[in-house]
């Protein structure tokens, strides 16, 4: 007969699939020895064990026997201790001594000296095959093989059971049985000299001592009761020992396997098949696939079964015999099968209290038995999937390759062995070994016996299936028939299933089983349900199928005779309802079939109304309501139907309206409660995985759960907004919602009318589910209530539910749900006060990051919600929460509590991190909400404008040649005001113009401000205030001129009389005498003169105004001249309020080394300019970078991967579609946000910088490499570059990586390149202002200093992100010749010193620190899901580089961290039928108790509308997530405000007032 699995030596060089082609081939296992005879009656026939004596009455053979056998021991025991020979000389004496001796053996229990006797002489006897004695006669030590054959027929008596016998009497019986069976492993294990004849004599004496011991019905205390294990482990183990010496002959195999039939009552049976089986199985799996498949291990003890010389073809073929040894296994679910044998018919008739064989005590045992077989066959299952097994502790490594040794030829010459087709072993067409975490060999255990397992199984600790593992056809080949069977064991089936009741034999075939298991029970179908006392068997059984087919690899062929025969065996599991349900099969199924809905399993979908009913009952609930299997606990089974959910959550709006075929062929018998179409499954989805939601209450499900949830929402909201855009192309779908990134078209399932069938519901009331708009209020009022309730103290928990938040701020819902939009944000305000008034032991850093989450969150919904702030409540909602977070404490706990103001309230807030995302909230408020994005697009937050482009327009065009026209200020510490007192070249009017850019922690602004003094109108100019009106000209008629004499006094004066007193004072000339009257007269006559002159000088006066012109322009009053220089800084500073003398008084306390309110930086100091380019290159959002791989079938290499996406040709059209839907293209050379490499990030070159390229067209994605475009995505808190990887960017990265190596010690600079000024040489008077133009002449000695605004982008290989940031428009037109780093689309450039100077460069400017952890996300789109496990991960990380892996570590430590920290990768396979399964894999990760963000969940089935969204959203949370948990990390705008602060205590100037006032005075140049 030629057997199977030849050609060992081939198998162990290549991967095998065993594949049987051909239903013939099938039915050839199980009829194999159809054409031998089995030895059955000839073994119950033989009379060898009849002696002479048994002729003669018992009483004389009795008699005659123990006396002689008391005789013959004494003279052996004498014998073997003074080492005489044996007084049996001839060989007629032995034959009559042998025929007392087998007389002896079979007397009475009560004889058990004798019996005793007898044993010992034939032990000693057989030992001669080994090492002969000289007690032993010399005719059995000189030819022992025949007497040996003898001596094993009369030891058959001692087998035959004595019925009647007390307890003690049969445990003795079986203590000489035992030393028999030693005796006999003993020579079967050491003798060389066993002839074949010996060889099949002693497989008949074990096969007969079985059948005699283990046929009849078992009886308590009865020998079979003592012996059964042991006997049947001496029968399996001698037979494989057989194997290896002298393979048994095919009758041998076909009278072991018909006898096993008697035997299948004994438990002992079934689990030493199973031993055997799980040994050879462990040895095929070796051989077969090689030392580098999970291999199966078994105990040491059970391993020493097969010889370690026994050569692989005779395992293999011992392997295929045993393993249908006993047959069908199915049949021990059967009681009428098992007892139909004469034994227990026998013991039927004889027993008057047992009518019906099947009814006996012993088979009761059956479904323990049934379940211990069906749990063997499954562990050979798992087995060849490659899934390791839970029922070993400490796993034992695989055993080496056995040596080849000679054995014996076997017993059938090859003449005359069966012309039968062998079955054929395919080879794998996969060229290369498994990947290194693969080929780690699984360790699968297998028990001594397979006992009930103690512990609990869970969904985590199940490895994948093997790469290589066979196809599923071959596994069902083998074991298909079996668990077809066994799955259907007791099960009423429906008429429309049944089939005629087949009358033929029970085998194991394929066809015949099918047609026996299809017929059981069949000829009416009762209502009542169907039998569970087997459906713990029946429940290993299905769930092995469950994990056949859910193996399923791409493209993958199975008949279609196992899709049917499997669906039904679904419909008939997944059965709910009393009495039909099978609590232990409903849970095996649901636990193994958590893979079922995302492989493309022919016509899987039919499962998915009863799928979707066995969820409904298990996550409806909160304990489970049905038995479960004692393996799976509730929360386990709960987390597999919650990736069931996750698999079937897209279904309705993918089909719509494709009819879902009924299983039972009747039409008349569908009940009311099952849908006929998918869409009308989508409110029983919906709902369902609302009150999953709200009954779980394990983290991992809950996440899970909020996954879906927000799948759904989204897929419903994208699909209701892609059908308004057909009907309705101009209706308003959002409020304020500004999203620029674009949608990914529908799917061809997607089209087709909207119709939604109603169902019944599980006693809810009808809701407004059915629409975005209703379905967006619920699952925002679902998730926040339970966070508040439930979810507000468990991490993971609540920062899923806060990304799922933040990512319903962003569904486009219609109309907008206003008011759920503002309760959401009153929800999210509550729950940070929660947090925040918490006792003071609970505040953690994990509490902390929950509420920073929770700020992140209400940033997000103010920015996409911007009209919420124009609610009064609802601001004041936000605006409280910010208090709250900023200083601690809220002004009003109460409304009736009198307000607290900021300068009376001590700061003390949860924490800094908790301080600073509160600071970021309300600058959001007041910078972005409303006015995102801003006017230079999303990609950039800060003003684009810096001191170069600024000084461009100035008036003036010519730059200084000395000294800065900036004065920088700084301002509380925290912003740094540069002030240029030129007015740009736009500025006409001779107003007082000063230009502020303004530095803080949140962004670089500029303002240009006018003090004006008029209105701005159209009309009026401010020259029109400031021109002179002129005077008006003088009029000629100036009327009658009248002369009047002046008084001092009024003329009635003179008529009063005058008074005594009035002559008081006598006149001048009566008190002079002659000389003074001389003297006086002299004075009158000069007076006289005087008067005279001054008349005619008065005449003359006169005269000469009457010649001039009027207006006299000498007199004229002027207005004065404009003034057009003014110290518009001074004015700035004064008028804002900054100039008080408090402001520059030092802070009383000195501790903190607090500067003044208003500083003055020292522009004089050239290395300022380069600190403030390192605060502009310090970004003011995260950056994130998503690298997408194209993988096309069996691809392995690196070179492979990337070649793919440079052809259009070479990816699935859907791969395109994705990428746009991930963002928008940009060119990266006009691009001023992230790029995905700092190299080429936050610049934009100037047109002649720029070569013209045209872009590449009819690629798979390889144009957004990085070097022309790269797809972007932001919003107001991080930015998010994709980019695709293409080979030219392999070549680059392995290039170059030299390059970088030596760049980390070495960074050479060039004066073209705007380097440091340390460095520079630059003139200690000159600032470096820009860099120096290109086309300078090589003749000057040194070139311009101009005020530089950008960095040397490449001279920075550290991977400085901060450094590489500038927010600055290159407008100067000069060319930025600085590519030292490389990215993703430079050519290397040699060189690492300076071509002018040969000096090295130095980097002139520190690092930001606190960048926090390195994030890789990957994105691989998998044309063939199996190839996930061999994707190159480390080989392609080389082009996932960012430049900043090694921030901070370069200048700051001469100690590199670790390359690579976190790597998470999304892989995406398009399923056949539209949909797309995804699956996350954490390459990489620091141990951290943060779970993976959704709400992407591993395992997920995503709408093709869908994809592109939850993706990015995936990618940012996860990085988020990283950074929120990592203590290296700091917001951008606390990296900043530390800068800043940086800044001034370097450059501060320490000025008293009056040295600042007088400073201030003081001109800058100009």
């Amino acid at each position: 007969m030629e057997f199977p699995f030849s050609n060992t030596d081939q198998n162990l060089r290549q991967h095998h699939d065993l594949t049987i082609d051909s239903t013939d081939q099938i039915e050839s296992g199980a009829k194999m020895y159809a054409d031998w005879a089995s030895l059955h009656d000839e073994i119950q026939c033989d009379r060898g064990n009849q002696s002479v004596l048994h002729k003669f009455p018992a009483a004389v053979g009795r008699e005659v026997a123990c006396s002689v056998v008391k005789c013959i021991a004494h003279n052996l025991s004498s014998a073997a201790t003074n080492d005489e020979p044996s007084s049996l000389e001839d060989e007629r004496d032995v034959k009559w001594t042998m025929e007392v001796l087998c007389f002896g053996l079979g007397l009475p229990l009560t004889e058990h000296e004798t019996i005793n006797d007898c044993v010992k002489v034939y032990v000693e006897w057989l030992m001669s095959l080994t090492q002969p004695k000289p007690c032993v006669p010399k005719p059995v030590v000189k030819d022992p093989n025949p007497f040996a054959q003898v001596i094993l027929h009369h030891l058959l008596n001692l087998f035959k059971p004595r019925p009647d016998c007390g307890v003690d009497l049969v445990k003795r019986q079986a203590l000489l049985c035992h030393r028999v069976l030693r005796a006999i492993e003993a020579v079967a294990k050491e003798s060389s000299i066993l002839t074949r004849d010996t060889w099949e004599t002693l497989l008949k004496f074990l096969l007969a001592a079985n059948d005699s011991l283990l046929s009849p019905p078992t009886e308590k205390d009865d020998i079979s009761d003592h012996l059964c294990e042991r006997v049947l482990s001496v029968l399996f183990g001698i037979w494989l020992t057989s194997c290896n010496k002298c393979f048994p002959s095919p009758s041998l195999w076909k009278t072991f396997r018909n006898m096993c039939i008697y035997w299948r009552h004994h438990e002992a049976l079934v689990v030493q098949w199973h031993k055997v089986n799980h040994v050879l199985t462990a040895h095929m799996i070796r051989t077969m696939y090689g030392p580098n498949y999970p291999q199966l291990v078994i105990l040491e003890d059970d391993a020493q079964m097969v010889p370690a010389e026994m050569n692989s073809e005779s395992i293999t073929q011992a392997w295929f015999r045993f393993l249908h040894i006993v047959q069908n296994p199915v049949d021990l679910s059967c009681p009428a099968v098992v007892s139909n044998t004469p034994r227990f018919l026998q013991h039927a008739l004889t027993n008057e209290a047992l009518l019906d064989p099947s009814q006996h005590e012993c088979l009761l045992k059956l479904p323990t038995i049934f379940f211990k077989a069906m749990r063997g066959v499954s562990i050979m299952v798992n087995a060849f999937l490659g899934l390791p097994q839970d029922l070993k502790d400490n796993l034992m490594s695989s055993a080496a390759p056995s040596t080849r040794a000679a054995v014996a030829t076997p017993s059938t010459p090859p003449g005359q062995r069966k012309s039968a087709k062998p079955m054929s072993v395919l080879t794998s067409s996969l060229t290369s070994k498994v990947s290194s975490r693969s080929s780690q060999a699984l360790k699968v255990a297998a028990p001594a016996q397979v006992n009930l397992p103690v512990g609990k199984i869970s969904l985590e600790t199940r490895l994948p299936f093997a790469p290589t593992r066979p196809q599923c056809n071959s596994i069902l080949h083998l074991f298909g028939a079996w668990l077809f069977d066994a799955a259907l064991a007791g099960v009423k089936l429906h008429p429309s299933h049944a089939a005629p009741v087949s009358k033929e034999r029970r085998t194991s075939s394929f066809i015949e089983s099918k047609q026996q298991s299809l017929s059981m029970d069949l000829h009416a179908y009762h209502p009542l349900g169907s039998d569970n006392t087997y459906e713990r068997g029946r429940a290993e059984a299905c769930g092995a199928l469950c994990r056949i087919f859910c193996a399923h690899k791409t493209k993958e062929e199975i008949l279609p005779v196992y899709y049917s025969r499997f669906y039904l065996i679904m419909y008939y599991g997944l059965q709910t309802e009393e009495p039909e349900i099978s609590g232990e099969v409903l849970t095996s199924i649901l636990f193994n079939s958590c893979d079922l809905l995302r492989t493309d399993l022919a016509g899987v979908q039919i499962l998915t109304p009863y799928i979707l009913k066995a969820l409904e009952l298990v996550l409806s609930r909160t304990s489970a309501e049905f038995k479960m299997s004692e393996q799976i606990s509730y929360i386990e089974l709960r987390k597999a139907c919650v990736h069931l959910l996750l698999s079937i959550l897209c279904l309705p709006l993918h089909f719509k309206d494709l009819e879902i075929q009924d299983i039972l062929s009747t039409t008349n018998v569908v009940t009311k409660e099952q849908p006929r179409t998918f869409l009308s499954l989508k409110n029983r989805i919906i709902d369902l995985l609302r009150i999953a939601l709200t009954n779980e209450t394990d983290p991992t499900n809950t996440q899970m759960l909020l996954g879906g949830l927000m799948l759904v929402v989204q897929d419903l909201a994208t699909c209701e907004e892609t059908e308004s855009m057909t009907v309705q192309p101009g209706q308003d779908t959002s409020d304020s919602d500004v999203n620029p990134e674009p949608r990914a078209s529908t799917s061809s399932g997607d089209s087709g009318p909207h119709d939604n069938v109603p169902t019944s519901r599980q006693s809810v009331p009808p809701r407004d589910l059915d629409t975005a708009h209703g379905l967006f209020g619920h699952a925002t009022s679902l998730v926040c209530n339970r966070l508040m309730a439930s979810w507000k103290t468990d991490l993971n928990t609540a920062l899923a539910a806060m990304e799922l938040l933040a990512g319903l701020a962003k569904v486009t819902v219609t109309p907008p749900n206003i008011l759920m939009c503002k309760r959401t944000v009153k929800w999210i305000c509550d729950f940070i006060v929660f947090q925040c008034s918490r006792p003071a032991p609970n505040h953690s850093r994990d509490l902390h990051t929950l509420i920073v989450a929770a700020f992140k969150c209400v940033q997000l919904w103010l920015v996409d919600h911007s009209s919420l702030l124009y609610d009064k409540e609802c601001l004041h909602y936000v605006l409280e929460v910010v208090e709250l977070g900023i200083s601690g404490t809220k002004s009003q706990n109460r409304a009736s509590d009198p307000p607290r103001y900021k300068g009376t309230k001590d700061l003390m807030p949860a924490s800094m991190r908790v301080k600073d995302a509160a600071e970021a909230v309300l600058t959001c408020i007041i910078d972005q909400v409303g006015a995102f994005p801003p006017p230079c697009g999303p990609e950039s937050l800060f003003s684009l404008l810096d001191e170069r482009s600024l000084l461009k327009y100035a008036k003036g065009s010519s730059l200084p040649e000395q000294g800065s026209p900036f004065r920088y200020f700084v301002i509380d510490n925290s912003i740094i005001v540069g002030l240029l007192e030129q007015p740009l070249g736009n500025v006409e009017d001779p107003l007082p113009t000063v230009t502020a850019l303004i530095r803080g922690a949140f962004g670089r602004h500029a303002w240009t401000m006018q003090l004006r003094h008029s209105p701005r109108t159209s009309k009026i100019s401010s020259r029109a205030h400031l021109a002179d009106p002129g005077r008006p000209m003088p009029v000629e008629d100036a009327g009658t001129h009248h002369n009047v004499n002046h008084r001092y006094f009024p003329e009635c004066v003179d008529k009063i009389n005058k008074t005594n007193a009035d002559n008081s004072i006598p006149p001048l000339e009566s008190l002079t005498n002659e000389k003074e009257k001389e003297e006086l007269d002299k004075m009158k006559v000069f007076i006289e003169s005087a008067a005279s002159f001054e008349d005619d000088v008065s005449l003359k006066a006169s005269m000469a105004r009457q010649t001039k012109p009027y207006p006299d322009p000498q007199t004229e009053c002027k207005p004065p001249e404009i003034c057009h220089e003014y110290q518009t800084a001074r004015l700035f500073l004064s008028h804002y309020g900054f100039l008080s003398l408090e402001s520059l008084k030092e802070p009383s306390n000195r501790v903190c080394s607090v500067p003044p309110a208003l500083v003055m930086l020292d522009s004089t100091n050239t290395a300022l300019f380069s600190d403030l380019e390192s605060l502009d290159f310090i970004p003011s959002r995260d950056n994130d970078t998503l690298h997408v791989f194209y993988v096309k079938q069996n691809q392995k290499t690196a070179h492979d991967i990337l070649s793919n996406v440079t052809s259009y040709n070479c990816v699935q059209p859907q791969f395109l579609e994705f990428l746009h839907s991930l963002g928008w293209p940009v060119d990266v050379r006009r691009h001023a946000g992230w790029t995905g490499h700092v190299s080429s990030s936050w610049k934009i070159s100037e047109p002649d910088e720029c070569e013209e390229e045209d872009y590449m067209t009819g690629t798979g994605g390889s144009l957004y490499d990085g070097k022309q475009q790269a797809l972007y995505w932001a919003d107001v808190s991080s930015e998010l570059a994709i980019v695709v990887p293409s080979p030219e960017t392999y070549r680059l990265r392995t290039t170059s990586s030299s390059t970088l190596e030596s760049g980390h010690s070495t960074l050479n600079t060039s004066s073209s390149t705007g380097s440091s000024p340390h460095s520079s040489g630059l003139p200690s008077s000159g600032i470096n202002i820009s860099a120096s133009s290109p086309n300078a002449s090589p003749q000057a000695p040194h070139p311009s200093p101009r005020l530089s605004s950008s960095l040397p982008y490449g001279s920075s290989t550290a991977g400085d992100a901060n450094l590489l940031k500038p927010k600055s428009l290159p407008l100067d037109g000069e060319r930025l010749s600085r590519m030292e780093r490389e990215s993703p689309g430079s050519p290397p450039e040699s060189g690492g010193s300076n071509s002018s100077t040969g000096r090295p460069r130095r980097l002139g400017r520190q690092p930001a620190a606190m960048m926090g952890p390195d994030t890789k996300i990957l994105v691989v789109w998998l044309e063939r899901f199996q190839d996930k496990d061999s994707f190159p991960t480390a080989d392609l990380l080389s082009v996932t580089s960012t430049g900043q892996e090694t921030a901070g570590t370069a200048i700051s430590s001469s100690v590199p961290k670790a390359a690579e920290k976190d790597v998470y990768i999304i892989f995406i396979h398009a399923l056949q039928n539209g949909l797309f399964r995804v699956h996350i894999h954490e390459y990489e990760k620091t141990q951290t108790k943060m779970t993976v963000a959704i709400p992407l969940v591993d395992g997920m089935v995503v709408s093709r509308r869908t994809l592109g969204t939850l993706v990015r959203q995936t990618a940012i949370n996860i990085c988020r997530r990283r950074r929120l948990e990592s203590e290296a990390y700091q917001p951008p705008h606390v990296r900043r405000k530390l800068k800043i602060q940086d800044i001034v205590n370097k450059y501060k100037c320490s000025f008293s007032a009056a040295e600042f006032y007088t400073a201030l005075f003081q001109d800058v140049p100009r």
